[in-house]
């Protein structure tokens, strides 16, 4: 198994409380990436087709004019020059994307928001569940099932969303859709993380929501890497961490510029105009 003891000793220890300058998470970024064995560089990808994806999902909903243009979540494989020409090299996509893209990209602009999101969604969990048990696979399966109650949840609060979609068993379903949310002792049991969940999302704060996805999914990567030290898999729950820090800092810099409020005053005027 390979070792990671160099890179790891002369990393910083992170903290999700504790924001670092872009600068300082591109420097880790960078060290990692020089030093990482070739048979190792696949799993360290999934990170950056993670990235890749959300900025997909913004760059095809901005295109066919559904939201506002939104910046790219760093770090990413695919930048601003790749995403406009993608029609003609469809090949720069991730591999599970490319077929697909192909077979859809006519019919594309006929799609609401919420199907893009969730087409593109589907195919990235579907590659990660073909991947063999490791940190990439069991880390990104647990993020779809915290996605899962997420959706469960929100369609309980917000009538506008499809309640036709099923993410999770008809008994939990059930006990998001009242209010307050009811989860049972086996379940709380199961899934500690989940009242912490819940809690913020009853909070409808989108700056405590975030903390707590965050909070819980960094929590999750220390839990997969218990026992592991120097090797891959403890390389692997530091990047989780340093993509999360930097989605932090990215969310940090957009409150600043006002996106948010860009972006909610662009939905209720759609709204308006389409009531």
């Amino acid at each position: 198994m390979t070792e990671y003891y160099y890179i790891l000793s002369s990393m910083p220890d992170l903290d999700l409380e504790k924001r670092p300058s872009e600068e300082a998470l591109e420097e880790a970024i960078d060290l990692i990436l020089r030093q990482i064995q070739d048979e190792d560089r696949e799993n360290l990808a999934w990170f950056f087709r993670r990235n890749d994806l959300y900025n997909l999902i913004e760059f095809w909903q901005f295109e066919y004019g559904h939201l506002l243009h939104r910046p790219l979540r760093k770090p990413y494989s695919l930048d601003q020059e790749k995403l406009k020409n993608l029609r003609l090299e469809p090949e720069v996509l991730p591999f599970f994307l490319q077929d697909w893209y192909r077979e859809n990209q006519e019919s594309m602009g006929h799609w609401s928001a919420n199907r893009i999101e969730t087409e593109v969604h589907k195919r990235f969990f579907d590659a990660i569940e073909a991947l063999p048990p490791s940190f990439i696979r069991d880390y990104f399966l647990f993020e779809k099932e915290m996605r899962a109650f997420m959706a469960t949840y929100h369609q309980s609060r917000y009538p506008f969303l499809d309640s036709d979609v099923q993410w999770l068993n008809r008994e939990i379903s059930q006990g998001l859709h009242k209010k307050p949310a009811q989860i049972s002792p086996t379940l709380q049991l199961e899934k500690p993380w989940l009242e912490k969940l819940l809690k913020a999302l009853d909070s409808k704060e989108p700056k405590t929501i975030s903390l707590a996805v965050h909070q819980v999914l960094w929590a999750k990567a220390d839990e997969l890497s218990t026992a592991h030290y120097f090797d891959l898999t403890a390389l692997l729950n530091y990047c989780a961490k340093l993509f999360l820090l930097y989605r932090r800092e990215q969310l940090s810099e957009n409150r600043k510029e006002a996106r948010l409020q860009a972006l909610v005053d662009e939905a209720l005027q759609n709204l308006s105009q389409h009531d």
